[in-house]
């Protein structure tokens, strides 16, 4: 787990130590979904709630359920302790306590609730923050169902009213995310008023065209990941949303959220290595494919020693102050070139994957004009010369697997469970399971305070061991 106060440390920094009382440590705290050390909503104002909420947002992407997806889709191999029997699939409930309890409901969750909340307060209405509020939320809420399928979410946070919040299906907690969205991009469209964000937004600085193309951008992603269910329909709302208009290539232009350069401060992927140094390494999957003429091998990892160092001052995921973006123009790039593709637009489709890898090349400090890149491109970004759509397909995955590597890897983990590419990736040797799992196992802590919903919700996804199809992926 990770065991570590960065919201606090980062945020002592910025003023708003306020409200950063969440610790990023395994406690009980029940399952009422409010931490009892925490500074209340109704006790703060909304500049005061945000920086909190951006941090853990940002910071769940590449923490535990993300580092057990990135373990699980092979850019990660765990050679000691819990990183070596998530590598061999036997990741337990009791893993992914702190991911649930602190990281999403008690944490980034239940902040933006609070803002909103406090947003859409009659008379004091802040629309602004009511849509980052909701974004946000949406971003945790499609995260959290990636992971594990059926979740609380339309009585999860009533506190001491409902104890026992019962699971609401995937299908109904995608709608709630994509209604979520809408909702945040009328917010943002709407006169200025109340109180506006500004400096405590420490991801836009308040720029409003910003938030709306990330929630646009969100929604391309969300109706993807649901191409196993929608089919073409899932392909078309997503270009839909891409032509409406998204993130830009702009320095500026993406949702991320900066660490600091200290190590208090870090991002969790080298914060990892810096606690739990040497349990990790690259996995030799990622390496091969990585090493393969890649120009972002000299950024992704050092290959001089044993281990495959994943983490350093010169690589560019592994820096202390390594952001961490929401989502990237890269990766809507590559959903557009998905999307193409599945519509019939092959020479669009190859547009967008270049555009999309060199943009990747830029994000992570390669020349993207440089003569490396383009001879990479010539090799990998070409779409007509393949003889079936299948074989576009895995091509452009893998080249999104390359790409989403750190930023991604819960994303890219989907992705492999509705298509089965990218095609180099195949069960670990010898793991308890001989397919790649399918979910993480719900929680220790919720079987323990809200076992009937927890049983209910099992029983109607047809079980939830970690080769258990969730609705998505079925």
């Amino acid at each position: 787990m990770d065991q570590n106060l960065i919201i606090m440390k980062i945020l002592a920094k910025m003023k708003y130590a306020i409200v950063a009382v969440v610790v990023l440590t395994a406690c009980d705290f029940g399952d009422t979904n409010l931490n009892p050390t925490s500074v209340s909503g109704e006790q703060v104002t909304l500049p005061l709630i945000l920086p909190k909420a951006e941090i853990q947002s940002a910071y769940n992407i590449a923490a535990t359920g993300g580092r057990i997806a990135g373990i699980w889709m092979q850019y990660f191999e765990g050679v000691e302790a819990q990183q070596n029997a998530i590598t061999n699939y036997n990741s337990d409930e009791a893993d992914v306590n702190n991911t649930w309890e602190f990281q999403l409901y008690v944490g980034a969750m239940r902040d933006n609730i609070n803002i909103i909340e406090k947003a859409t307060e009659e008379g004091n209405e802040s629309p602004y923050y009511a849509g980052i509020g909701r974004i946000l939320l949406a971003h945790n809420l499609s995260f959290a169902t990636q992971l594990w399928g059926d979740i609380p979410y339309s009585e999860a946070f009533q506190g001491s009213d409902n104890l026992n919040p019962v699971f609401d299906t995937q299908q109904e907690v995608f709608a709630a995310i994509q209604g979520l969205l809408d909702q945040a991009i009328a917010n943002l469209q709407e006169p200025a008023a109340g109180v506006i964000p500004g400096a405590d937004d420490l991801i836009f600085g308040g720029d409003i065209d910003s938030w709306i193309a990330t929630a646009r951008s969100l929604k391309a992603r969300n109706f993807v990941i649901l191409s196993k269910r929608n089919g073409t329909s899932a392909y078309t709302d997503a270009l839909a949303q891409i032509n409406a208009g998204v993130l830009t290539d702009a320095d500026d232009g993406q949702p991320d959220f900066d660490f600091g350069t200290a190590t208090a401060d870090a991002n969790p992927v080298a914060l990892f290595e810096t606690d739990r140094a040497a349990t990790l390494q690259l996995d030799p999957t990622f390496a091969d494919v990585i090493l393969n003429g890649d120009p972002r091998s000299a950024v992704y990892f050092d290959n001089s020693g044993a281990l495959n160092a994943f983490a350093g001052t010169t690589l560019f995921w592994g820096r202390n102050q390594s952001p961490l973006p929401l989502i990237s123009y890269s990766e809507v790039k590559f959903i557009e070139a998905e999307a193409l593709l599945m519509t019939g637009d092959i020479a669009g489709a190859e547009v967008a994957l270049n555009e999309a890898i060199k943009s990747n090349m830029h994000q992570v400090g390669v020349d993207s004009s440089s003569a490396a890149v383009s001879t990479y491109l010539g090799t990998n970004a070409s779409l007509a010369g393949l003889a079936t759509t299948n074989a576009r397909q895995d091509r452009v995955i893998s080249e999104k697997y390359k790409a989403l590597y750190v930023q991604g890897m819960v994303e890219i983990w989907s992705d492999y469970r509705r298509t089965g590419f990218p095609g180099f990736i195949s069960p670990e040797p010898g793991a308890a399971e001989s397919i790649l799992p399918r979910r993480l196992v719900y929680p220790q802590q919720e079987n323990l305070t809200n076992a009937e919903n927890v049983a209910a919700a099992t029983a109607r996804q047809g079980g939830a061991t970690l080769v258990d199809d969730m609705w998505a992926f079925e």
